[in-house]
């Protein structure tokens, strides 16, 4: 079954949604030419109570490594390995999965232009549609409903700002996690009250 509309979705308080928040790791920063490495999702509700959590490491196309180096690129920021790797899901089957929690649900991302951008990428390359409609990023709720903000929107400053635990940055479920309960945050302090207002604040150009 595929997820509502977009238009019924942001009609949808608040409250009677549930979100599904996504992190990815990455062999780098390239859609096009680079890989997702690790999955992180999340079931969340608009109080940032967590009801479900998903978290594979992925196996590159057909399982094989594809680059002939010690550990996978950009390994100095996510410390994921090669024996990471060997043992985690081929990218098929954790989109797949990915694709099952996706139902009906949100999508939320910290940067979502990057993480759904791989997931998106991924999803063609491999024939396996998510079916997902305009994710809620709450990196441009930060930047849009805090303009005047002095330090960084980025993930590990804003969880430091609001006191939400952020263990293993550049952990894709951890990063999710945090995302989760930065959502929630967000939420409360500003009183969105449908998901089309969340996506309204996201969007729209900065005063």
């Amino acid at each position: 079954m595929r997820p509502r509309p977009a238009a019924n979705a942001d009609a949808r308080p608040i409250n009677n949604v549930e979100f599904l928040v996504i992190d990815v790791e990455t062999t780098g920063l390239s859609t096009a030419t680079d890989v997702i490495l690790q999955v992180g999702a999340v079931v969340t509700d608009s109080s940032g109570r967590i009801k479900r959590k998903f978290s594979t490491y992925v196996r590159p196309g057909d399982g094989s490594l594809p680059w002939d180096t010690p550990q996978p690129p950009a390994h100095e920021i996510h410390g994921i390995t090669n024996d990471d790797i060997n043992r985690g899901l081929p990218t098929r089957r954790a989109l797949r999965r990915l694709r099952r929690l996706a139902r009906r649900r949100v999508l939320v991302a910290h940067n979502a232009k990057f993480d759904y951008g791989f997931i998106s990428s991924e999803s063609e390359r491999h024939s396996v549609p998510l079916h997902v409609d305009n994710p809620v990023c709450t990196l441009e709720l930060s930047r849009k409903l805090d303009p005047k903000r002095a330090e960084s929107h980025r993930l590990a400053t804003l969880c430091e700002r609001y006191g939400i635990p952020l263990d293993n940055a550049h952990d894709a479920l951890c990063d999710a996690t945090a995302t989760a309960h930065l959502l929630s945050v967000l939420i409360k302090n500003h009183g969105a009250t449908t998901v089309g207002d969340l996506r309204r604040i996201a969007s729209r150009k900065a005063a």
